[in-house]
């Protein structure tokens, strides 16, 4: 009998244990229901650019020498900056000669580069021809439009941005009656930086008026410095450099030379920033970001929107642009000459321009 009441009071005892266990334990979580037969499992996503995987990816740049060229170092330091981001190997080549973009080009391509990248209009004949041969290899330029829809090109809306220039020199010196330009060739090319520079003078200075000599060539500074001293003397005061980045030191020197006869003109740089505390007298200039082409160029390679043909970029995309107006800063101010006003009037004509509000298109010149 005691063994059964031993026995039993054992049993109970046991059974509190469990029961004071399982009162502690957390319940467990309810099975998760089965997905339909219908249904699959999605996809992964795909990888942001900047996650995949882009190390066996080559691209080769290939310019004129780059010494301290703004116009290709800022190409130069945007493929090196997105090869860091991204991983994939880069180069950069350099042409002595004109021979040289169809050796480079060729090359590269020899060479497994998958993207190859020209800046400067000397790519674009090379470039289509070897478009046609590599067909593996994807060719793009800059500064040019290409004869062959398989190379890439990128060509710049002159129009639109020295219209803006046009706006802010015409604020500036609102009361000159004869605005002077030197070019290099006398192009349609030409023509759309004439044209956007003259509608945007006449936008605030109506009555303006216009004198044009062209050099044929871009490397001589005699003639640039000579016309700028006949411009002068036919009574402008300000005059477009639009005859190269190189060669428009002819007007800046003239522009030196008058300035000390007494009888100033004043100027602007061509494709990058050449103002400067050591020239007063240059107080603007039209701006060529091969930066930006580059990253576009580069970037939709990456994410597999690169297409042949050609894409113009102007303001919008930061493309081209207008010292004082689309940048932080500048090399130089002359607050004299270039007041606020007149640079506040141009970035108001630019905003209406990027917002899609203002359009300006040059007509074939012939037409005009």
């Amino acid at each position: 009998m005691k063994k059964s009441r031993f026995f039993a009071l054992s049993l109970l005892l046991v059974f509190s244990i469990v029961t004071l266990v399982s009162g502690c334990a957390s319940p467990a979580s309810p099975p998760a229901p089965e997905a339909p037969a219908a249904e699959t499992a999605a996809p992964p996503a795909t990888p942001a650019a900047s996650e995949a995987d882009f190390s066996h990816l080559k691209v080769a740049l290939i310019s004129d020498p780059i010494g301290t060229e703004q116009f290709i170092l800022q190409a130069y330091h945007k493929v090196e900056e997105m090869a860091g981001i991204h991983g994939f190997q880069w180069t950069s080549m350099e042409c002595s000669d004109t021979a040289q973009w169809e050796e480079n080009g060729r090359a590269a391509a020899n060479e497994g580069y998958d993207l190859v990248i020209g800046v400067g209009w000397q790519a674009a004949e090379p470039f289509s021809a070897l478009a046609d041969e590599f067909d593996h290899v994807h060719y793009a330029v800059i500064d040019a439009i290409a004869g062959n829809d398989k190379v890439t090109s990128i060509g710049f809306n002159e129009t639109e941005g020295c219209y803006v220039l046009g706006v802010m020199i015409g604020t500036a010196f609102p009361d000159e009656t004869l605005y002077g330009y030197v070019g290099s060739f006398q192009t349609q090319a030409t023509y759309k930086y004439r044209y956007g520079f003259s509608e945007g003078v006449k936008s605030v200075n109506p009555d303006a008026e216009f004198m044009y000599n062209y050099t044929n060539s871009y490397s001589d500074t005699s003639l640039p410095y000579e016309y700028t001293t006949q411009q002068q003397a036919a009574g402008a005061t300000f005059i477009f450099g639009g005859v190269a980045a190189s060669a428009n030191a002819g007007i800046y020197q003239a522009a030196l030379d008058l300035a000390q006869r007494g009888t100033p003109v004043y100027t602007t740089g061509l494709s990058v920033d050449q103002t400067t505390p050591d020239n007063p007298y240059i107080i603007g200039g039209a701006l060529k970001n091969t930066g930006s082409c580059t990253e576009i160029i580069i970037s939709q390679y990456l994410d597999g929107t690169l297409s042949g043909g050609a894409q113009i970029l102007g303001l919008k995309e930061n493309a081209f642009g207008v010292v004082h107006v689309t940048t932080d800063t500048a090399n130089y101010l002359n607050e004299e000459m270039m007041p606020p006003e007149a640079i506040e009037a141009a970035k108001a004509v630019a905003a209406k321009i990027i917002a899609g509000e203002l359009e300006i298109i040059a007509p074939e010149e012939s037409a005009n």
